[in-house]
């Protein structure tokens, strides 16, 4: 009889410990206690077919960055540019997958204390060809020191890093969330931060020949000859020539303007063994150097002289021993 009156009474004990492990899970999941997610959303990125991002700092303008087989096109107040491929994907890439550390914030009423409100956060959307795929909103930032101890003061290859966090939430959630990074800084910005800034990449042991075309009687071309580089019948200066091919081989404008230039004073033209072709053209206006390149079609820079000009458009002098 004892043992019966053990197994019933070990029965019940464990019916009401069943009972409140259920009651504590479905309080915890109404208080958002298990709302953390491990990834707030992870798309193939072959099905993205634009972003639209909402810049806090644009004031509700939004800029749309347009997938065009293997390159991206920037759309924004009706005009179109040459994307930066890098920039664009690297945003992408931070935003897809992303993992919260912790959870914020379970209701509405921490949007403004994380400045996630519509017009306080920056808005990203993923766009597939049916339409959404995915909308995040990215908000307050902050910074936490390092904690160090003497030690680590005292050897600066032991100094901790500080700890950057972003707060942001998804799609039409009330939840706030808690992530890595300084996510503002890919996603909160102008126009011109996602456009092709290339004015020339080139590989400089491909060059064997550049044409530059000047006023007056100040034209000149270099060849490449057997591992010399002559101009008229002159040998230039090898030195002289490496550092000037090391100089422009990758050069990137400062900054844009618009309209369409088609007179130009200063061109020059770059041929490379693999039958690459391409060419700069120049013109100064008012003490500033305005540029267009056939590696970034439809693109015109304005910026100082000392930027790209001087060291693309330089005399034969300049290469003589």
């Amino acid at each position: 009889m004892f043992r019966k009156l053990n197994i019933k009474t070990l029965s019940w004990v464990f019916l009401g410990l069943l009972i409140l492990t259920v009651g504590i899970k479905v309080l915890d999941n109404r208080r958002g206690v298990n709302t953390l997610k491990t990834e707030l959303f992870n798309i193939e990125e072959n099905v993205i077919t634009s972003v639209i991002v909402k810049p806090k700092m644009l004031n509700g303008k939004s800029i749309e960055l347009k997938k065009n087989n293997e390159d991206w096109r920037v759309v924004s107040d009706g005009k179109s540019y040459n994307g930066d491929a890098v920039t664009i994907e690297q945003l992408i890439n931070q935003l897809n997958g992303l993992k919260p550390i912790r959870l914020a914030s379970q209701t509405k009423d921490g949007w403004d204390k994380f400045e996630l409100t519509d017009s306080l956060s920056t808005e990203v959307q993923f766009m597939g060809a049916k339409g959404e795929l995915a909308k995040i909103y990215i908000g307050k930032f902050s910074y936490s020191q390092p904690k160090t101890n003497p030690m680590m003061q005292q050897n600066p290859y032991m100094r901790p890093q500080g700890t950057m966090t972003s707060y942001v939430r998804y799609n039409d959630e009330k939840e706030v969330y808690a992530v890595e990074g300084f996510l503002g800084s890919s996603a909160n910005r102008n126009v011109d931060a996602f456009r092709d800034k290339t004015l020339l990449k080139t590989n400089k042991t491909n060059i064997n020949k550049i044409e530059f075309s000047y006023p007056a009687d100040s034209s000149f071309t270099m060849v490449k000859n057997e591992g010399v580089w002559m101009s008229n019948g002159i040998q230039l200066d090898s030195a002289s020539v490496a550092n000037y091919l090391s100089g422009i081989t990758s050069l990137k404008g400062n900054s844009f303007t618009g309209g369409n230039r088609t007179s130009f004073t200063h061109k020059t033209k770059i041929f490379s063994d693999n039958g690459e072709q391409v060419e700069v053209n120049a013109v100064i206006e008012n003490e500033e150097a305005i540029l267009t390149t056939t590696q970034n079609q439809g693109t015109v820079f304005k910026e100082a002289l000392s930027s790209n000009f001087n060291k693309l458009f330089i005399s034969k002098k300049e290469l003589l021993k």
